[in-house]
Order: C-alpha cells, then sequence, then structure tokens
C-alpha cells in the first residue's frame, strides 16, 4: 500500500493531470506537434508513476530497478519535445525519422549503462536510502555518464525551449501567451531537474522533476483549451508563408548585402534555369545579369535556353529589428508575351491613328476628283467611297478618344454630371439629320468621378440608339441617382441594337462566328469595367442600355462603403 507521503501524493496527481492532458492532446492529433507532445506527456506520467512507486520502495536492491523506466521517460521526454517544438513551429520537416532514430539511442545506450552500471560504475556509486518527509528518497554519487547524460538532455530541451521562447520575439501576436504557458511548461521541469542533477537546494535527496512535470500539464492543457494551442498553430502561417513563397509563380531570389545569391523559390529556379546550389553565394548577375539594386521596378531581357525573355523585376530592401539593411529580395515575372502584346498594339494603335487617317484622307481626295469627272447619274460609288472613307476615319478618331479616357480612367474630380450629358448629346444629336431625343436630368447634380469617361459613355450610347433606332428614332436619356451610385440610361423606341452586338459585349468576347461591327459597345463596356460598374440590357420595345457607376454621388468629404 502507497504511503500517505506528501512527495508520493504529488507524484500520483503529476501523473494523473499529465496523463489526462496527453490523452486530450492525442485525440488533437491532427494538427502539427500533438502527437509529440502526447508522447512527452505519456512519459511524464511513466517518470512520475514509476517515481510514486520508487517512494515506497525502502529495499535499494528493489528500489534501484525502478530507475529503469524512470531512465526510459528521461529518454523518451527529450526528444518528443524537441520534436514537438520543432512541429509546432513550423519546422516539422526538420524531425525527419533518422533525426528521431539518432536522438533515442543516447538514452537507450543510458539505459544499458544503468542496467550495467554494478559492474562499471559509470553512472553511479555508493546508491543508498536517504528518506524525507516518509517517502524512500535516494542519494548516490554521480559518476562521469551521469553528467554526459544530463548535459546530452538540457541540450535538447534547451534547443526546443529555444524554439517556442522565439515566438514572442515575432509579431505573431496571438500566439504569445501560448508560447508563454509553453515556455513556463517547459522550464519548470528543466529547473527541478537541474538542481537535483547538481545537489543545489536544501533537498538534494528528492527528484521534484516529476512533481515539476504537473505543472507542463496544467500548463500545456490552459495553453490547449484557453489559446486552442493546435487550432491556433503558428505552424500554419509559417508554412502557408513558405508554401506561398515555394508555390507561386513569381520567382523569388534572396541575396545578401555584398549582391550575393543566399536562396531562391523553386519558380526563380525555372525561369532562370539554374541549380541553387551551383550559384550559391554567387553574384546575382550570375543569374539575373543588368539589375539595379537601387531601382525598386525594372524591366530586363535575358536569354534563358537560348531565349530572349523579358522580365519585370522588383527588389525590396530586407532589414532586422534595428533597421540595419540585411540583403534584398528580388521578385522575378515573366512579362515577355505582355510586353510583346503591349508592341504590337502600340505599332497597330499608331497605324490606325496615323497611316489610316493620312491614307483615307489621300482617297476621299481622290473620289473628290473622280466625282469632279463623271456624270451626275454616275456619282453614287464616289459617294460610297467617300462614305465608307469617313466611317474609317471617325473609327481611328473614335480609337484614339478610347485610349485617351483609358489612360486616365482613375482621376476623378468633382464636376456637373447634368451638364456634361446635355452637352454630349446635344453634340451627337448634331451628326444626326433625323430622328429626336430628350433628356431627363435635374439642372445640376455634382458627382465625383471621370468626366471624360461620362462623354464617352453617353456619346456611344446615344449614337447606338440613333443608329440602330429605325428610320426616325426616339431617344432619351434619363440621369439619377440611387443610394450612393450614379444611373445613366438610354433608350429607343426603335428595333434596338442587334442581338449579335449586345450579346458579344454583354459575353465579353468575340468568336470567328459571332462578333460585333463596331468599336462602340465595346468602348461602353471596356469602360463601365475600368470604372468597377455595371452596363445591363433591356429589350422590350427598344432598347434600354443602362449604366450603373458606384459611389459617384457622395461628396468629397464622404466616406466609400467598403
Amino acid at each position: 500500500m502507497l504511503s500517505a507521503s506528501p512527495l508520493v501524493v504529488l507524484c500520483v496527481l503529476a501523473a494523473s493531470v499529465s496523463g489526462s492532458i496527453g490523452t486530450v492532446a492525442w485525440y488533437e492529433g491532427t494538427e502539427p506537434g500533438s502527437r509529440w507532445l502526447s508522447v512527452l506527456l505519456f512519459a511524464a506520467t511513466l517518470w512520475a508513476g514509476s517515481y510514486a512507486f520508487a517512494l515506497v520502495t525502502f529495499d535499494p536492491a528493489i528500489r534501484v530497478w525502478y530507475q529503469l523506466p524512470i531512465e526510459i521517460a528521461q529518454g523518451i521526454i527529450a526528444p518528443a519535445w524537441l520534436a514537438f517544438s520543432l512541429a509546432y513551429t513550423g519546422r516539422g520537416e526538420l524531425a525527419s525519422r533518422r533525426l528521431v532514430a539518432g536522438l533515442f539511442l543516447f538514452p537507450a545506450v543510458t539505459a544499458a549503462v544503468l542496467v550495467t552500471n554494478p559492474m562499471h560504475g559509470l553512472l553511479w556509486s555508493n546508491y543508498r536510502i536517504d528518506p524525507v518527509f516518509g517517502a524512500a528518497t535516494v542519494q548516490f554519487d554521480p559518476n562521469l555518464w551521469y553528467y554526459v547524460h544530463a548535459v546530452y538532455g538540457y541540450v535538447i530541451i534547451g534547443t526546443g525551449i529555444v524554439l517556442i521562447v522565439g515566438m514572442l520575439m515575432e509579431r505573431l501576436s496571438r500566439y504569445r501567451e501560448q508560447a508563454v504557458a509553453l515556455a513556463i511548461g517547459s522550464i519548470a521541469p528543466t529547473v527541478a531537474h537541474v538542481t537535483h542533477t547538481f545537489g543545489l537546494g536544501p533537498l538534494p535527496m528528492v527528484n521534484f522533476t516529476p512533481i515539476a512535470l504537473s505543472v507542463t500539464g496544467v500548463t500545456f492543457g490552459y495553453a490547449l483549451y484557453r489559446f486552442q494551442l493546435f487550432g491556433l498553430s503558428p505552424a500554419t502561417g509559417r508554412l502557408g508563408r513558405r508554401a506561398a513563397i515555394d508555390d507561386v509563380a513569381v520567382g523569388i531570389l534572396v541575396i545578401d548585402r555584398e549582391n550575393r545569391i543566399v536562396d531562391a523559390n523553386a519558380a526563380a529556379r525555372s525561369l532562370l534555369d539554374f541549380d541553387i546550389g551551383a550559384v550559391l553565394f554567387e553574384p546575382l548577375s550570375t543569374v539575373l545579369p543588368g539589375v539595379d539594386i537601387d531601382d525598386g521596378r525594372q524591366l530586363v531581357d535575358v536569354t534563358v535556353d537560348r531565349r530572349r525573355r523579358t522580365y519585370e523585376i522588383t527588389v525590396s530592401p530586407v532589414s532586422d529589428q534595428h533597421a540595419r539593411r540585411l540583403g534584398w529580395t528580388v521578385s522575378v515575372s515573366d512579362v515577355t508575351g505582355r510586353v510583346r502584346r503591349r508592341q504590337r498594339l502600340e505599332v497597330l494603335n499608331r497605324v490606325l491613328r496615323h497611316n489610316l487617317r493620312n491614307d483615307m484622307t489621300v482617297v476621299i481626295g481622290y473620289a473628290d476628283m473622280v466625282a469632279d469627272r463623271l456624270p451626275p447619274d454616275e456619282r453614287d460609288v464616289t459617294e460610297t467611297i467617300r462614305s465608307r472613307s469617313n466611317e474609317l476615319l471617325s473609327l481611328g478618331e473614335k480609337a484614339r478618344t478610347v485610349e485617351r479616357v483609358m489612360a486616365g480612367i482613375d482621376a476623378g474630380s468633382r464636376f456637373d454630371v447634368a451638364e456634361t450629358v446635355r452637352t454630349s448629346v446635344r453634340e451627337v444629336a448634331a451628326e444626326f439629320d433625323t430622328g429626336t431625343v430628350t433628356v431627363d436630368v435635374p439642372d445640376s447634380l455634382p458627382v465625383t468621378g471621370s468626366e471624360p469617361a461620362t462623354k464617352l459613355l453617353v456619346r456611344e450610347l446615344v449614337e447606338n440608339a440613333f443608329e440602330h433606332g429605325g428610320s426616325d428614332p426616339t431617344v432619351h436619356v434619363d440621369v439619377r441617382t440611387a443610394d450612393t451610385d450614379l444611373l445613366v440610361s438610354v433608350t429607343d423606341d426603335g428595333p434596338g441594337v442587334p442581338d449579335y452586338e449586345r450579346t458579344v459585349v454583354e459575353e465579353g468576347g468575340e468568336s470567328p462566328l459571332k462578333h460585333g461591327s463596331g468599336l462602340g459597345l465595346w468602348a461602353v463596356r471596356w469602360t463601365v469595367d475600368a470604372l468597377g460598374g455595371r452596363l445591363t440590357f433591356d429589350v422590350d420595345d427598344g432598347t434600354t442600355a443602362t449604366v450603373r457607376l458606384p459611389h459617384w454621388s457622395l461628396a468629397d468629404d464622404e466616406e466609400r462603403p467598403d
């Protein structure tokens, strides 16, 4: 029957607490480090339980054998703590099977040394019972292997503590209280073990370590329930950041203050076609020549696999907590396709704006010359040439207008949309010989947005209404506000915009079998999209095109909702 010694009671209590928390942690086993924590606490249970039985065994010949399960428990705790610390802080890949097996090798040798200690005395000598508080505590003369084994455990435990406490130094504020609880739970038994190992304090014969392990169980349990120890594991953030860097399509290189490569993600190695082992600590120019570290964003041309590629480079400084420059990160994006498309568009745009305009002017001039030489009844063909040439000239001017509006689409200002709409409608109506147009708009309606974009939208929608509204169309323009949004509607009473014209714009793409005939509705769609608005069509006894522009009716000092 167990003694009523307070030491025995405390050991039994410590075993119960550690075992209970270990069981809970085991069932939380889907999170990083949870199973290793369970192993640690089960080992603590074994230690405290074995020590409780040892404290009621006063026969030295039997008492010494309780040291074997105690030694096994100690040998499990240190590697399990390190493996838990690695996994919990997002470094689980370091806790390989080979590492764990190596960590357990030394405690296994120590257990063998303990069993054979009567033959060589490497662990201790003069093992004797020295009762205190009615318990069978012991004293002995520690020898070399005893201290070697203790230091080995302290190094492993200390490494785990450094990893956990390191979280306190990071900016992960939501994990700091967890780290404090874990640090207290790990430091308490460590201090108790150091005190016993080196005979410090008034009771060197008592090993308070298994009792202090109850502190570990309590603090870890508190962290488990109070802070959702595994539900808020910092490994998620650490591994998530690493996965984002490794898996993102953007190449990332890390260079030191000497512009030497110290790390690179998989995308960088693929984009620039290099092996990290071959370029480690080599200058950045080895794989990416022409980069100016002082220029935050730049384009460089590099030949990779005998092909010329254009990369967009973004350079960002890396500094420590004292704002000391440690190096830079260099982000690499392959923009070859984008740059080539932009070059093609610039050339095509120039041809459309310049060459087409000049050539069509020449065509119109020759058409006029031919018309002067033809009899009046044969001049229809020249009129067709002149009409189609003017349409092409108008298309070129429209393309120029769209380009200018899109280039400054983000530059908003305060203006009177009522006056802008009335002016734009008058200009379009003056270009058509038939049809009527009415405008329903307040006398004044100040809004904040892009006035050039408003002119473009109104002009194109009203022009489309005249063109597709029949021989004598009636067009109505309505401008109003809805909550904080501005609504502009253009309605005609004719057959309206053809289905194929409207469909390709609503769907946002053309195909060889389905395409629009002009640029007008596309200009409206592009502009509305760039402004974050919405374009809708209602076809019922005519066509109503409605543009909704969000938050335009807010005053400058009003805050826009998210």
